[in-house]
């Protein structure tokens, strides 16, 4: 692809990476997107779709087809040493969907296609040259990637007005911005088993097993496929046995793993970077932030980093939004993400009490929000990202005396950059 036939690279092939480009190019944007993975991800990874997310799918012209191959979870069960302790329900317009990545992957792949667009694969940034480390974003600037096709196409210089590293938690683009990424890893480590099973579980609920020697979470996905996920035993190595035995002590009764399809162990980290812009380049999913999969967020925490950008970058490179606009991206999507990553620390930490008495306090906190409903009125929307909402600070939206807070999307009414008009605004 020869200099100025882009005007947006996305680094990163990826869930957020690839809704960046698909939101792009259905605006009328062009755009190149490039992986260095040789192939797509065939390992499920991130599973949970909350309503907020598939909204967003459902206006990119995917929703029908995210429906009918994914799997309802319409209830939460905490269990403290096998006893229920609290149950969290979540109505039809609430409740998340499970779909593994490599699925939701290929749908946005296929749709990138019926754009125009494709995925370029086998391709590492190496460097970028001419950001602006000011901060500010000049009009005319442009930004140059330093690409190495690994399939022996060589090196070049793509010159390009945006660049969007999605490229995940060790982002290349990230390191090349000198941008931090701070936080925490947690001590312990983690192990989980996606696996056909023997015996009953239910299929559209995610359970809770809590005891003080660690928790077990299983999670139901399509097609018969259940995962359980637990901290690693101390001083141990997990395996199919040990994750059996973990189930045999602690989880549901009568439940045999017959065929495990993907294992893996990893450590939780809870990180942010510190900015989520320099110049005219953009962070956005895992390369801007991570945190623990306690309540499924993350895949939906970047694609709503996609939506948010994806829109603004259409607006200002057709000239209907000031570059002003793209300053509200790091500030909206940062506070959103503080926000999930403080709230699923506190989930976590919750769930790995490995002292009676912090057992006992979760254990009463979590009855406390069942039995007075406000596990369901709180809790359940916040999950389903229908308590987000953005200030309306940008230079296009100047708030009146009176603030309204948008808290849902409204698909076809005003449009990206549109003023809205004072004499409309609700009381």
């Amino acid at each position: 692809m020869a200099v100025g036939d882009a005007d947006v690279l996305v680094v990163g092939g990826g869930p957020t990476g690839l809704l960046t480009a698909c939101e792009l190019l259905r605006r009328g944007v062009r755009v190149r997107i490039v992986d260095r993975a040789q192939e797509p991800t065939g390992v499920p990874k991130a599973l949970s779709l909350w309503p907020r997310v598939r909204d967003i799918l459902t206006d990119l012209g995917v929703g029908d087809e995210v429906q009918h191959t994914s799997v309802p979870v319409r209830a939460f069960r905490y269990f403290s040493d096998r006893r229920p302790v609290a149950s969290l329900t979540f109505t039809e317009e609430l409740a998340a969907r499970q779909l593994p990545q490599y699925e939701t992957e290929r749908i946005l792949t296929e749709r990138l296609h019926a754009l125009g667009g494709k995925i370029e694969r086998g391709v590492r940034l190496l460097c970028l040259d001419d950001v602006d480390f000011s901060g500010r974003i000049e009009p005319g600037g442009t930004v140059t990637a330093v690409l190495e096709h690994e399939d022996g196409g060589g090196v070049e210089r793509f010159t390009v007005p945006f660049v969007v590293g999605a490229d995940g938690a060790g982002s290349a683009v990230r390191g090349q911005l000198g941008i931090g990424f701070e936080g925490s890893t947690y001590e312990m480590a983690f192990a989980l088993i996606d696996t056909y099973i023997e015996g009953h579980l239910p299929p559209d609920e995610i359970s809770y097993y809590q005891t003080t020697n660690g928790t077990l979470v299983v999670v139901p996905q399509p097609r018969g496929v259940f995962r359980f996920l637990s901290v690693m035993p101390d001083g141990g190595e997990m395996s199919r046995e040990a994750m059996q035995q973990i189930i045999d002590t602690r989880g549901p009764h009568g439940v045999r793993i017959t065929e495990p399809v993907w294992e893996t162990v990893f450590r939780v980290h809870a990180r942010r970077a510190t900015d989520f812009r320099r110049g005219r380049v953009f962070l956005a999913g895992d390369a801007a932030h991570v945190h623990s999969p306690a309540g499924g967020q993350g895949m939906n925490n970047g694609l709503q980093d996609a939506q948010n950008l994806s829109w603004k970058l259409a607006a200002v490179l057709q000239g209907r939004s000031p570059l002003a606009l793209l300053d509200s991206y790091g500030t909206e999507r940062a506070e959103a993400t503080r926000r999930i990553v403080r709230d699923t620390d506190l989930h976590t930490r919750a769930l790995t009490a490995r002292t009676a008495r912090r057992a006992a306090v979760r254990d009463t906190a979590f009855r406390l929000l069942d039995r007075s409903g406000a596990a369901a009125a709180l809790y359940a929307p916040v999950m389903a990202g229908r308590r987000l909402a953005y200030t309306p600070e940008r230079t296009t939206q100047q708030p009146s005396d009176r603030r309204c807070r948008v808290r849902n999307r409204l698909p076809g009414a005003v449009g990206p950059g549109s003023v809205f008009p004072r004499a409309l605004a609700l009381a």
